[in-house]
């Protein structure tokens, strides 16, 4: 019976740890147990000492049984523990059972010497002051000392009280002024001592249980690194592809929702990763298609270059569902021409359609405003989703863009916004999962017409952040109709004509450009493109160099990579910008060029200092019209 309840309490006692942290509070106690054993084998020792000597100096004034009794009650506890410590008998693990009963008449054992101590003020309570002088020094030691015992709290309160409350009440019980102060002084000491413990083992139990904590989400960290590089290493096989990565994502989005604050970081790393080699395969490619070539090493690179944007097309989509599910992605509302976007889809597809022999149409309502004020890249993404979608599962017959008005006020106006097609349809049961993420209607589809379900996902929670409403009209092959109904601003003013190219676009750059990439095939890369646009360039490995180069050669503009050893690219900017101010000089232009696209790292870099961003993989007509911008 005493054991259960010694376990009981012992084992229960975990009221301490924050609600939060609950799920250690096992792993806690078990620690402090053990740490509670293992820093108090000397306290033992003393004990054991401090009783002896108080016997020693009772010894001719006291009945020798009580004091042999009470010596070998305090000896013989004293000695279990020092032979649970010194053998470790708490940490053999022969069974669980073993070492558990170990553990817990350890702490049983602490609680009967405590009580032990206490016996003294009532069995053997000395008349002579000198001698109660001495007791009530050995008593404030052995509680002082009994620190050791904090690791449990509930151990060290039942040791200390079981001490000094006896002594208390002695004394408070002897009367007269000395006595009563000395009562109120050890209560207070008592009170003192129980506050320290308790606050020591409340920090020590946070610790213990958010270091646990830690440990788990380093290891949840590592596991989904560690799947994610072989997911990259078994893309090779495509019959395996579609499988693997839909398990693998649905594990790693399942994961995301318990981490989520750990995801942002993990995404941005992954993004930046996978980007700066994707920079130097999309470059390469790039570089290679102005050489000459004969027809067969065109169409291999031609192949090559379109694998390399449907990966890029890939990862793009999987931070961008990642964006929207963290709450990190804002929609713009700037005036557009949604005519105009129509027209450039219908062109920009049409090459895929006719090679299909599809007929790709659209049909705008005339009362569709002019100019519309919403978010057009989201539009053009949501438009682009439904339209590949339609082309890659229609075989013959037409895709169709159909935009009408449902309500219209003087400054709104509600559009139904439609993309049917004659492809294989859609069944009834197949169309609810339609639109989450990882999911298509049917797995069989994965493995004839690829892709990995992602883009729907996208645009349904696109149309549910623009407040619209989306859906699916569809029969197995008898093709579908998707569409989605979105409130949009109406502008009153016109939209500025862009100017044509001039004749100066025409021509080559001229200038000299300081080149700060660390990685050698981005290096290579980025220093070819610069060649073929007419530009000189100078290269340096990281913001250091970059900065000394600068006091000794003369440059037009820099290209600048963020993330660098020694010193990155927004330190290397802020002290050039702290240069060119003590200076009295004119900024030099500086383009961030980076692996770093996630949502805040565009603005990072112009708070920096930088003027203008390029997110890799660098497309040659991207950087020939940034750098146009800086050098014309």
């Amino acid at each position: 019976m005493t054991e259960t309840l010694i376990n009981k309490i012992a084992f229960d006692a975990n009221a301490e740890v924050d609600s939060d942290l609950n799920d250690y509070a096992d792993q806690v106690h078990q620690t402090q147990v053990i740490r509670l054993i293992e820093s108090s084998g000397f306290n033992n020792l003393v004990g054991l000492i401090l009783a002896t000597i108080w016997v020693a100096l009772l010894w001719d004034q006291l009945p020798h049984l009580v004091l042999g009794v009470w010596l070998g009650m305090i000896a013989l506890l004293s000695v279990c523990c020092l032979i649970i410590h010194y053998f470790r008998l708490y940490a053999v693990e022969r069974t669980r059972l073993s070492s558990d009963i170990f553990k817990r008449w350890y702490l049983l054992a602490v609680i009967f010497i405590g009580a032990g101590w206490g016996i003294i003020p009532t069995l053997m309570f000395p008349y002579k002051e000198i001698e109660q002088i001495i007791l009530a020094f050995i008593l404030v030691g052995v509680s002082a000392s009994g620190i050791a015992y904090s690791s449990v709290a509930w151990v060290y309160f039942g040791y200390v009280g079981l001490a000094l409350v006896p002594m208390i009440i002695r004394l408070f019980t002897i009367g007269g002024e000395i006595y009563y102060s000395l009562s109120a002084i050890t209560a207070f000491f008592l009170g003192v001592m129980i506050m320290a413990a308790y606050r020591m083992n409340r920090a020590s139990n946070d610790a213990l249980a958010l270091s646990y904590k830690n440990e788990d989400l380093i290891k949840s960290l590592t596991n989904t690194r560690n799947e994610l590089e072989h997911l990259n290493m078994d893309l090779k096989d495509e019959v395996n592809y579609a499988k693997r990565i839909e398990g693998e994502l649905k594990q790693a989005r399942d994961r995301a929702e318990r981490m989520s604050q750990a995801k942002g970081e993990f995404l941005a790393n992954m993004s930046h990763e996978i980007r700066t080699p994707m920079n130097g395969v999309i470059g390469t490619l790039q570089l290679l298609e102005g050489t000459k070539l004969d027809a067969s090493q065109r169409e291999y690179v031609h192949v090559a270059h379109k694998s390399a944007d449907a990966l890029l097309a890939i990862l793009n989509d999987i931070l961008d569902l990642s964006k929207i599910e963290a709450g990190k992605l804002s929609l713009e509302d700037i005036p557009f021409d949604l005519r105009e976007l129509v027209q450039e889809l219908v062109v920009l597809h049409s090459l895929k359609a006719e090679q299909k022999g599809i007929e790709l149409n659209s049909e705008i309502n005339e009362q569709l405003p002019d100019v519309i004020v919403g978010d057009p890249t989201r539009v053009r993404q949501i438009l682009v989703n439904l339209i590949t979608n339609a082309l890659k599962f229609t075989s013959e017959g037409e895709v169709s863009i159909t935009i009408n008005i449902k309500e219209k006020t003087e400054d709104r106006v509600l559009l139904r916004i439609e993309v049917s097609d004659t492809g294989v349809g859609i069944p009834l049961d197949k169309q609810q999962k339609l639109f989450s993420a990882f999911t298509q209607a049917d797995g069989s589809t994965t493995r004839k017409y690829g892709g990995t379900g992602l883009g729907l996902a996208i645009v349904r929670q696109l149309v549910e952040m623009m407040n619209g409403e989306l859906g699916v009209d569809s029969d197995a092959g008898k093709g579908a109709r998707f569409w989605f109904e979105i409130p949009m601003g109406i502008s009153q003013t016109a939209l500025e004509v862009s100017p044509s190219k001039s004749q100066t676009e025409n021509r080559k750059l001229e200038g000299r450009v300081l080149l700060v990439e660390d990685n050698p095939v981005n290096e290579m890369v980025a220093r070819k493109m610069l060649e073929k646009l007419g530009l000189d360039s100078v290269t340096a490995t990281n913001g250091q160099q970059a900065l000394d180069i600068l006091e000794s050669e003369l440059v037009d503009a820099v290209l600048m990579d963020c993330q660098m050893p020694e010193m990155d690219g927004f330190e290397a900017t802020r002290r050039l910008r702290e240069r060119e101010k003590l200076a009295d000089a004119v900024a030099l232009p500086i383009i961030a060029m980076t692996a770093n696209v996630m949502e805040g790292d565009r603005e990072r870099c112009l708070q920096a200092g930088m003027d203008d961003y390029l997110g890799k993989p660098v497309r040659m007509d991207e950087l020939e019209s940034t750098l146009r911008r800086w050098l014309d």
